[in-house]
């Protein structure tokens, strides 16, 4: 089986459980003769670099001596292939955020990898970030390379759930995105992994995942070395994990601190980076909590050893009493597998998936942040147990490391189910909306058979509607880019709106003939009632709008087609903007769904393809709308009423920047005049999502003041510096804590003066 493996973070570059689970899983399916490919993200290298590494498989032994094997012979070398990637060497790095743009930068290293070394049986990726968020939309948007593959999601650490409880304001933008993206992999993938069920009821208190099963596997860890248990020294206690409020270090101080309040001889050590901001504070963690326990770190009680590299992890924890996980809120922690391998004693905490590893009081211990007093008792039964009673906990634990988590137990589950998706005849009748608004009854009763759909596709009318008002310059441009459509069967309808220059109007007499234009001659009423007649005169089973100065790219019509044909819950199609004329750059449109639809828009809305009855029904635009947003206005209504829509990741509408436009009128007052007519039209939709609606406006501010909401904050204040120049500032701020350091305070000390 060829595997592709999609991963943030890979050792050595990267620690933490997302990295040691995809070597771990890596070593499990190379030991059992699969060929795996790594593709990760390394902002050291110009491009793409790829090479092999070599794995060398040892049996281990058990403490009764029997021999647990890999998988391979002893001491077989074999490897795997890891594919690096720069994500700032992609053009989106100039107009999307970090992460998005990590996303789309996966999706696109992945289709060169398959371009040259074919195609793999099964890609996974992890949920977190979003790394997957293209290749998916890809995928569902059938676009030729991604539409058949096979793709497994690992839920690992989702942002939109630990961001909660690391402080952070998850409708603040990016993470609100970040969020976003997520839950889409979530909903998009063909198969979802979770290595707890913990997590899983965690993901569904927050959003519906109704129709989705979610198989429970354990992480992989193989143990290689004989259990040899150590004697420990008394009142050591050490803390595994990075320092964020996740993991529950700030509570555990404070539990020690009582316990030094009391004159207790405790010494607690934590080792974990500091190389994380806690939000609340604007400050890395580790200063803040060097700033608060002043005292108790002068006192030697607590010790901040920061990070260290893994192999150097043995030595800090090999004599201490017990090991401490206090999470607030986890998946499966490989702190715990790894302690536990050691034969050392854990004392975690019952929340996250530790509880469904530790067997408590016989391989460790559970204390519960719900219950009163619950880790001090934990610790008194810890610290009452014989040297005798300590060994066999110890043993126990050892054990069930290496009974249970294998590479040959797991590999046996987490294969059943590769070969469940391998053999699946998957196809998606429907698009994979994070919130669907239609219900499958809804859907079965519009269904159209594959064979009509093909037929549909390949063969019906497009209706072009070009609203046209003293355009003359420009328009035969915007129809040489028509005609020039991949998707041939056209008909052009220009609405001509009462033009009074004699230049275009003898434009349209020239023109009506050379490319066969149906013109319809009207009173000027405005823009809304220009589209809404064109509309109403289409002959075609789909419509699009196209501004006059405007152009299309040869491709556009005929994928967006090709999704209104293949998908029936999906009734308009969008894409990204390519600026042009009197201003360069790109506009990334998404699919418009709320809450964030009815905050701001995020498509295309003046030259979207739509299914044409949805457009009549629901989509007509308001007259109301005098200064503009009639478009989307109009996305919401359809939206509303069940007629949802997706934007195709790349730039295939070129919109054309003029210094007299009617854009360029658009003033502030114009536009409050016109999202308080939006929001009094839709309140009763407005009101199904107010809560969201509300957190995203008080993180973010009016929906007149941003644009994207992939951009980071961390920068907000730096409005001399140009977008792109912010994007590698930001990419910079994820590697080097000094420059993040310096940001923070010239953001503190200046900014938030004024």
């Amino acid at each position: 089986m060829i595997y592709f493996l999609l991963t943030s973070e890979f050792p050595p570059q990267y620690g933490g459980g997302i990295s040691t689970y995809c070597m771990e899983t890596t070593r499990m399916l190379v030991s059992h003769g699969h060929k795996v490919t790594i593709i990760t993200q390394s902002f050291d290298i110009s491009n793409i670099s790829k090479e092999e590494q070599q794995i060398t498989f040892n049996k281990s032994r058990s403490t009764n001596s029997e021999s647990i094997y890999t998988g391979c012979n002893s001491q077989q070398n074999t490897s795997f292939t890891i594919f690096r990637f720069n994500p700032n060497k992609y053009f989106t790095t100039s107009f999307l955020g970090y992460e998005t743009n990590l996303s789309y930068a996966f999706a696109q290293t992945v289709k060169k990898i398959i371009e040259t070394e074919g195609m793999p049986d099964i890609i996974e990726s992890q949920e977190y970030m979003g790394i997957a968020y293209y290749l998916l939309q890809f995928k569902h948007l059938q676009y030729s390379i991604f539409k058949d593959i096979k793709i497994i999601l690992t839920l690992h650490a989702p942002s939109f759930l630990y961001s909660e409880y690391n402080k952070i304001n998850n409708y603040r933008f990016p993470y609100f995105w970040i969020g976003e993206m997520e839950k889409f992999c979530i909903r998009a993938a063909d198969m979802l992994i979770s290595p707890s069920k913990y997590l899983v009821a965690e993901i569904q208190s927050r959003f519906d995942i109704s129709n989705k099963t979610i198989h429970i596997l354990k992480n992989p860890y193989q143990v290689t070395f004989n259990y040899n248990y150590t004697n420990f020294e008394k009142n050591k206690y050490v803390f595994l994990g990075k320092l964020t409020p996740q993991k529950g270090c700030l509570e555990l101080i404070e539990f020690f601190k009582q316990l030094w309040v009391q004159k207790f001889d405790y010494t607690l050590i934590m080792i974990g980076g500091g190389d994380h901001l806690y939000h609340p504070e604007g400050i890395d963690m580790i200063d803040f909590i060097k700033q608060k326990y002043k005292n108790e770190i002068r006192k030697k009680q607590l010790q901040l050893i920061g990070s260290i590299h893994p192999k150097n992890i043995k030595k800090h924890i090999e004599n201490a009493h017990a090991i401490l996980i206090p999470s607030v809120v986890e998946n499966l922690p490989y702190t715990v597998l790894e302690s536990m391998a050691e034969g050392k004693i854990v004392l975690a905490s019952k929340q996250g998936g530790q509880t469904e590893i530790i067997d408590d009081g016989i391989d460790g211990f559970i204390f519960d942040y719900n219950e009163q007093n619950s880790f001090f008792n934990k610790l008194k039964t810890l610290n009452s147990l014989s040297n005798e009673e300590l060994i066999n906990l110890s043993k126990n634990a050892h054990n069930k490391i290496l009974n249970n988590y294998s590479y040959n137990v797991i590999y046996e589950q987490k294969i059943k189910l590769l070969n469940i998706l391998l053999h699946a005849d998957i196809t998606y009748s429907e698009y994979p909306f994070i919130r669907p608004i239609i219900n499958a009854e809804e859907i079965q009763s519009v269904k159209i058979s594959k064979k009509a759909k093909d037929n549909i596709q390949n063969t019906s009318l497009l209706s072009v509607v070009i609203p046209y008002y003293n355009m003359g310059k420009y328009v035969e441009e915007t129809l040489n880019s028509i005609v020039n459509s991949t998707h041939k069967n056209i008909e052009i309808i220009l609405v001509n709106d009462g033009s009074t220059e004699a230049q275009s109007n003898d434009a349209i007499n020239e023109l009506e003939k050379k490319y066969k234009l149906k013109v319809i001659n009207k009173k000027n009423e405005g823009l809304a009632c220009a589209r809404n007649d064109g509309a109403q005169n289409a002959t075609g089973d789909f419509l699009a709008f196209l501004d006059p100065d405007d152009t299309v790219e040869p491709t556009y019509y005929e994928k967006a087609i090709n999704i209104l044909s293949m998908k029936d819950n999906v009734f308009f199609v969008g894409c990204w903007a390519n600026y042009f004329g009197e201003g360069k750059g790109y506009w990334p449109t998404f699919n418009p769904e709320p809450p964030y639809l009815l905050v701001h828009n995020v498509i295309n809305s003046s030259a979207l393809v739509y299914k044409k009855e949805a457009f009549l029904k629901s989509g007509l635009n308001d007259r109301e709308m005098i200064y503009g947003m009639e478009d989307y206005e109009s996305v919401i209504h359809l939206v509303k009423n069940k007629y949802q829509g997706v934007a195709l990741p790349e730039p295939l509408w070129n919109y054309r920047v003029r210094k007299n436009s009617m854009a360029r009128a658009f003033t502030t007052e114009k536009q409050l005049y016109l999202y308080k007519i939006i929001a009094d039209k839709h309140i009763d939709f407005i009101r199904n999502f107010s809560n969201e609606i509300i957190h995203i406006i008080n993180a973010n501010g009016s929906a007149i003041s941003y644009d994207n909401p992939t951009l980071h904050d961390h920068l907000n204040g730096f409005s001399f510096l140009n977008s792109r120049t912010k994007q590698y500032i930001i990419s910079m701020l994820k590697r080097k804590k000094v420059l993040r350091k310096l940001i923070l305070f010239i953001k503190k000390t200046t900014f938030a003066k004024k």
